[in-house]
């Protein structure tokens, strides 16, 4: 199977720019999802490498083949590209059967006698175990059935990769759980190499052998699923993935002569953060600052071009929030060198007998194998998960202490991870 290559593609309406100089790698026969919030540019970029929409600059290729090059003139249409594409709408002709829907796109190629069809469709059905409802008309057959005659039908041309635009959006839960794990298992029969796209976090981490995070056309990181969720580019990507959402808890400080950082927390709480890795904040601040220098540079040059347009949709700093009892609130006033965020996953929050914070629980939810409690420290509020058939009272007096290395830290300045760690207090 082919890898796709984009290499800086860009997709603007005027001043609006729905991808931003977009450059990935699609590995050959990987499952890759498009993830991020609506109207971030995920299906555009889909659209674009099917062929589906023509980018305004970059370079797209398949395999061997370049299907577009802005430069050189090159557009190939899709058709051509040896795609197949899952919509979120089945797209169904409720007058055929199964067997003829899944048939109709062969018979269209004009390159196979009858019995080809015939060999083929019931192949492709076997696949997604619907076999035995050839002759039934889609009115006939569940959500999920239906689902898997669309699936069958993008498969029967055999085409290189697949392109899957939130197709499980319409289904329940219980059967988009299902379909999940389906789609895991298809795409391992079938060896091809799927894109999909989704704004569903969960679909994204349990289907993906990569994820990638879009938002206002910008690419905010392009990893393993596990990389995304533990090691996240940004504090924009720490709260856009996970569920319960990560805790962000503003702190102050600064790094001791043992590399740990003496840091205060929930107004005056002392902590100390031991960093995983080797870090130093002079030279970490160092690097950062080449590193804007390196994208402000790029963007001046990019601004010479004689077809440029500067961006109508502005790129901003991500508005984190802080739960409070009263209310949510945001960072006020400009962040300094030693202003900082942790990240803290729901999971990594304890509760303890003794040695740790003094909080109190705000509300206890359980599900039967896990809690979710809010614990309130102060003003402030913490979202924890509990496993086990546990609960709590309301009001209840608890400890509070974080557990593990990978509470994440974040500069506030620029809102980009510095290292994972160990928080104690």
């Amino acid at each position: 199977m082919p890898k796709i290559v984009l290499t800086d593609v860009t997709k603007r309406w005027g001043n609006f720019y729905a991808v931003d100089h977009v450059s990935v790698v699609i590995d050959d026969c990987s499952f890759v999802t498009l993830l991020g919030p609506s109207g971030c540019g995920k299906t555009t970029t889909l659209r674009m490498i099917a062929g589906l929409e023509t980018p305004t600059s970059g370079r797209i290729e398949i395999g061997d083949a370049i299907v577009f090059d802005s430069e050189m003139g090159i557009n190939v249409p899709p058709n051509k590209r040896q795609v197949g594409f899952l919509f979120q709408n089945y797209a169904l002709w409720p007058n055929m059967t199964v067997y003829q829907n899944i048939a109709f796109g062969l018979k269209n190629l004009k390159k196979y006698s009858k019995s080809e069809i015939d060999d083929i469709v019931l192949r492709v059905a076997k696949i997604v175990k619907i076999d035995a409802f050839l002759d039934r008309y889609p009115a006939e057959l569940s959500g999920g059935q239906q689902q898997r005659v669309a699936i069958a039908r993008t498969l029967a041309p055999e085409p290189q990769v697949i392109f899957m635009d939130e197709p499980l959006s319409n289904l329940d839960a219980k059967l988009r759980l299902e379909m999940r794990s389906e789609l895991q298992r298809l795409h391992l029969t079938t060896g091809r190499t799927f894109v999909y796209v989704t704004h569903d976090q969960m679909e994204a981490m349990t289907l993906a052998s990569r994820i990638c995070l879009i938002d206002n056309g910008v690419l905010q990181q392009y990893d393993a699923p596990l990389d995304v969720y533990n090691r996240p580019n940004n504090l924009f990507v720490a709260d856009f993935v996970g569920n319960p959402a990560v805790n962000f808890i503003e702190a102050s400080g600064s790094q001791q002569s043992d590399g740990t950082m003496a840091m205060n927390i929930f107004a005056s709480q002392k902590a100390t953060f031991s960093f995983n890795g080797d870090i130093r904040m002079p030279a970490w601040r160092a690097d950062e600052q080449q590193k804007q220098a390196a994208a402000a540079a790029l963007h001046a040059r990019r601004a010479e071009s004689k077809d440029y347009v500067e961006k109508g949709n502005k790129d901003g700093a991500f508005n984190y929030r802080i739960p409070r009892v009263d209310e949510d609130g945001q960072a006020q006033g400009t962040a300094g060198d030693d202003d900082y965020v942790f990240g803290v996953r729901p999971e990594d929050v304890c509760i303890c007998d003794s040695g740790g914070i003094s909080g109190e629980i705000y509300s206890a939810l359980p599900t039967g194998m896990e809690t979710t409690v809010r614990i309130r420290i102060g003003s402030f509020l913490l979202t924890g998960v509990v496993f086990g058939r546990v609960t709590y009272a309301i009001g209840e007096k608890v400890q509070v202490r974080f557990s593990g290395n990978g509470i994440m830290l974040f500069s506030r300045k620029s809102g980009t991870l510095i290292d994972t760690g160990t928080l104690t207090v």
